[in-house]
This record gives structure tokens, sequence and C-alpha cells, in this order.
């Protein structure tokens, strides 16, 4: 009976040992003490130091949620001389953030705080580093956000000689831009907003100089009121002058530069017609791009890298479609270099009724083999595309322009853009298909999405029937968007199609989500119906591939990311018309490309 008890004693004992055991574990584990940064050595152990002597004890470390810069404590190497690190934290009995900026002292070889600044916001949004006032030295702009509120503010840090001054920004924003579209050579703020109850969507241009603390200089445009978030912002040149030549070093054709300025009014689009077309334009369901967009760029200038298929470097960006990207040459292998004859204006251009999608609303590109068109660096403009999302889950996109002369915002799309018969405003780059901004041909300007139904029957499927994307630039003379290049996009397998000039107009594409089949066909303009197949897409799987007769397809160089599945082509002939037929070179070398 003793041993028995005595065994019972001892089991209670250790349960107990345990129990406390654990429970220390778990204190041991708070969340203060996770919050606790490791400690460090060598400059970062010194600049520790240093936050704690500014926190006055312990505190917590602030990650920025956006842009490439991430880290609580920035250490930054301006040059050789200007070492610096920013450190964004928040002590335990404040519930203010805080941020100090301390410098490396190289002749007394230590860091020193220059000062600690708080601000009432709930988390740190992004943390930017550009040169707003053209001093040559790199400001600190950084960005907070509120508990009560979508909008975050904005506060910037100027050095000058060894001091640090705050610049007042009262202004708020829903997202931010910062790129020099003023032409001075240092960076501008652009504040962009999306409307309230009480505010329209604008976006807000500030300027600083080197001796002011406050803007200088200060301007507002009004955006599209509707548009409920900003899907994609792109920075780089988003308009054209229709100052082109040939290219010296590829062109084949016999046209010459003088023919080309003549013809120029004939090849573009007028914004009235393309607006007035895109209202009948319907979404094909399995050729769309995808709903969510891809995470396309941060609003800072330090982008991140893009899953989007403009330019294979800049597969980033910053947080789930709202980012702000550099335009960038990069196109993908056949498109580089190559600029598509424009099209001659419709006939029915003056069009005062929305299309209806069918064929005499598409305008015609005339393959006349002009060689490629190469834009002169004096003769494009800087700015901002937004593609923005509306309230009914269709998306349009506003240029943000700085007019030098008026010394004021401007957007060249709504400026000259129509109104229907009923007098409602028609942004003609609306559409129903997460379609975004990107420069798709190598070019180096900024292209426009915009999308129209190909040639249907009335009586045929509208989710079968595919939708035509023309990327078009902004011409700043004739005030009219000017496609460079047509596309069918096919998301859902991950590739898209560029239409031969020949075939615009001339062929239609339908899809077929249950065999994932992208077929082309000659559009019978008299009889409004299909003609003969020209060319079919596939994309298998590996099982299925491996049980395909393989000799009987193409397979052009196009690699889904992330995807084993094979895309394959076969090519189909037509008598009615031998010059819509396609080369096996055609389809291999320049005709598909991965998103």
């Amino acid at each position: 009976m003793l041993t028995t008890i005595r065994k019972r004693f001892l089991i209670g004992c250790l349960t107990a040992g345990l129990l406390t055991f654990s429970g220390c574990s778990r204190a041991a584990m708070g969340s203060d003490s996770l919050l606790r940064p490791p400690r460090a050595t060598g400059d970062k152990a010194a600049i520790q130091d240093i936050i704690r002597d500014e926190a006055g004890g312990s505190y917590s470390l602030k990650y920025p949620q956006k842009g490439e810069n991430r880290s609580a404590i920035i250490m930054r190497n301006e040059n050789t001389d200007n070492e610096y690190a920013i450190a964004l934290y928040a002590t335990e009995d404040d519930t203010k953030l805080n941020v100090s900026i301390i410098t490396y002292q190289p002749d007394k070889k230590v860091w020193q705080c220059l000062g600690t600044y708080a601000n009432t916001g709930s988390g740190v949004d992004r943390v930017l580093f550009c040169d707003i006032n053209g001093d040559k030295r790199e400001e600190v702009i950084i960005g907070w956000t509120a508990y009560n509120s979508t909008q975050k503010s904005l506060t910037a840090y100027s050095f000058k000689s060894d001091e640090v001054y705050e610049m007042g920004i009262t202004e708020t924003y829903d997202e931010l831009v910062v790129a020099d579209i003023t032409n001075d050579q240092c960076d501008d703020l652009v504040l962009l907003q999306l409307s309230t109850q009480e505010t329209a969507s604008t976006a807000t241009l500030l300027q600083y100089s080197e001796q002011d603390k406050r803007p200088v200089g200060t301007c507002s445009l009004e955006l599209e009121s509707d548009v409920i978030a900003f899907s994609n912002i792109m920075v780089g040149d988003v308009a054209i002058r229709p100052e082109v030549k040939p290219s010296t070093s590829t062109s084949t054709g016999n046209d010459t530069a003088s023919r080309q300025a003549e013809e120029a009014d004939d090849r573009s689009i007028k914004l009235e017609a393309s607006a007035l077309q895109n209202t009948g334009a319907s979404s094909a369901a399995e050729t769309s791009v995808r709903e969510d967009p891809p995470v396309s760029a941060s609003t800072d200038t330090e982008s991140e890298p893009s899953s989007d298929r403009a330019d294979p470097k800049d597969r980033t960006s910053s947080e789930a479609g709202t980012g702000t990207e550099e335009s960038t040459p990069d196109a993908p292998a056949g498109t580089k270099d190559r600029v598509p004859s424009a099209p001659v204006e419709s006939e029915d251009d003056t069009s005062s009724e929305p299309s209806d999608g069918n064929s005499s609303e598409v305008p015609r590109i005339e393959d006349k083999g002009s060689p490629p068109i190469q834009v002169s660096v004096n003769a494009v403009k800087r700015g901002i595309l937004v593609d923005g999302k509306r309230s009914d889950g269709t998306f349009c996109t506003q240029i943000i322009c700085y007019d030098i002369d008026e010394e004021e915002l401007i957007d060249p799309i709504s400026q000259y853009a129509v109104r229907s018969p009923s007098g409602q405003y028609i942004n003609p780059t609306g559409r129903s298909e997460a379609i975004f901004c990107r420069d798709i041909n190598g070019d180096g300007v900024l292209e426009v999405p915009v999308v129209s139904q190909m040639n249907a029957s009335v009586d045929e499927s509208g989710a079968a029937v595919c939708n035509q994307i023309a990327w078009s630039n902004y011409d700043m003379v004739g005030q009219k968007l000017t496609p460079v290049l047509y596309t069918v996009m096919n998301a859902k397998d991950g590739y898209y199609v560029c239409l031969p000039d020949r075939w615009n107009g001339n062929v239609t594409a339908r899809s077929d989500a249950e065999t994932r089949q992208l077929s082309f066909y000659l559009w019978n303009t008299t009889t409004s119906s299909l003609g003969d197949k020209l060319l079919t897409v596939y994309r298998f799987t590996e099982q299925q591939w491996a049980e395909e007769p393989q000799q009987e397809y193409l397979l052009p160089d196009v690699h889904i990311e992330n995807s084993k599945a094979v895309v394959a082509v076969k090519i189909f002939k037509t008598n009615a018309d031998d010059s819509l037929n396609l080369s096996a070179d055609e389809v291999q070398q320049g005709l598909l490309f991965a998103l």
C-alpha cells in the first residue's frame, strides 16, 4: 500500500512539474518576445542600440506592406560618404509609430541618429527613396496606413548637410506613383484617390523645390468616378507624335518615310469610332484575360517582378494589381522590331451608334509591305497609364500626362472621348476583360488595349466568339488611338495569338472550352457566316500529347509558365483567298506567345 501511495505521489509531482514547465514555455514565447528583434552584431548592433535608446526601452519593429523595401531597418548607401539607415518601430507604451533616421559618421566611425519622427498611422504602407526636390540627394518617402480608413497618409524627409527636415504633405492617397512626368529631371509625386461620397476620383501632382519644405506646385485631374479600384499602373512613354521613320537596319519594303507621313492620317482609329464600337463588345468567356489581375508592379518605382507577361524582366509587381512599372523595350521573340502597318480608317468611323460586333465595324489593316516603324525619341510623351476596375466589373484605361505649357495634368483619352446618342460619356478603352496596358511590341511605348468582338452572326453564342484586342498608341497630334498590333488572348490556356495584318477584318475566331481549342476562320462578309478554317491552336496535357499523332502538328516555341502542357498548332489551307493562308514559318516564328 505504501509503495502504491509513493508511486502516485511521484507521478503527481512529475505531472505538476510538466504542466508548470509547459506554462512557462508559453509565457516565454509571448507576443512581446516574438516581436523583439534578435541581437545583431557590427553596424546593425550599433543601430539597434540607437533604436532602443530612442524608444526608451522595449520596442517592436514595423514592416512595410508594399514595395521592394520590406525591412523594418533599411540600410542605404547613397554613396560612399552618405551611408544611412531607416528604422520603423513602435514603443510598448505609445500608440504612435516612429521612424528614426540614422547616419554613419565616417570621421568618427560611429552611427548617429539625426532625428526621430512620430506618426499616428497604424502601419507602414511602403518606403520609397527618390529625389523629389532636385537637390541631387534622395528623399525618404513613407506611406502610412490607418485603422479607420482605406486612404493612406504620406511623409517625406530630406537631407540638408547633416540635418534632416520633414516635408509637409497633407494629401492622402489610395495609390502612389513616383516618376518624372514633368520632364524636369527630378521625381514627381502623383497621388491617386478613389471617389468617396464627398469627393471625386482624382490624380494629384506634387512638386517640390530644393529650398522649400512644402509643395511649390500642386495640380489635380479628375478621374473616372465609377472606378472602384486601381488594377494596374504603369509609368513610361504613353503618347507619341507622328514623327516616324523607316528602320534602316530591317527595312525590306519599298515605302519611304515621306509616303508614311502622307498616309499618317489614314493609319489610325479615331477615338469616336473606337468608343462607340467598344460599347457593343462582349466578353469571350474562354479567351478573356483572367479576372484577378496578376501582381503587376509596385506603386513605387523600385518594382518587383510581375507575373504578367508584358516584359520578362518586369515580372513583379507589387501588390495584387496595383503596380507601377517602368516601360522597357523587352518583348516576346518575333514581336520586337515588328510594328505592323497601322489600319486605314473604316468607312463608318463617324457612326453614331454603338457597334454590334459585326464585320463592318472592324477597321481593316492593309498589308502594304511597309518597313517596321521606329519611333523618334523626341516624339514621345512620358506619363502614367492607370487601368481601373469599375463598379459593374468592367475595366477602362486613363492616361495621365503633364501639360508643360498649361502647367496642369491632362487625360488625352477623356479629353477627346465622345458621348453616345443618349449623351452618356464613353471611354473608348472600356472593356469587360481584365486586360491591362503594356509595351506588347517592344517599341518602347506603352500600348493601351481597345477590345472589340470579332465578326459573328446574330445567332452565334457569345461565349464562343472571341474578342480582338487592338493594342494602340495615343497620337498626340491626331488626338486618336493608333493600333500597332492585334491579338486574341486565351488566358485560360496561357497564351495569346498575334494576328497577321492581312487577317484584320477578314478572319474571325472561336474558342471551345471543352476541347481546349482556339480556331480561326475566314469571314464571309456576303453571308455574314464562317468560311474555311485557317488555323487551330490546341492545348494538350502530357498524357493527351503522348496519344496524339504528333507528326500532324506544328510546335511553336511557347512554354506555359508552371505548366507541362503542350501547345500545338494545325494549319489548314483555303482556296477562297490564298493570301490569307499561313506558312509554317509564320506560325513558328511570330504567332503565339505565352502570357
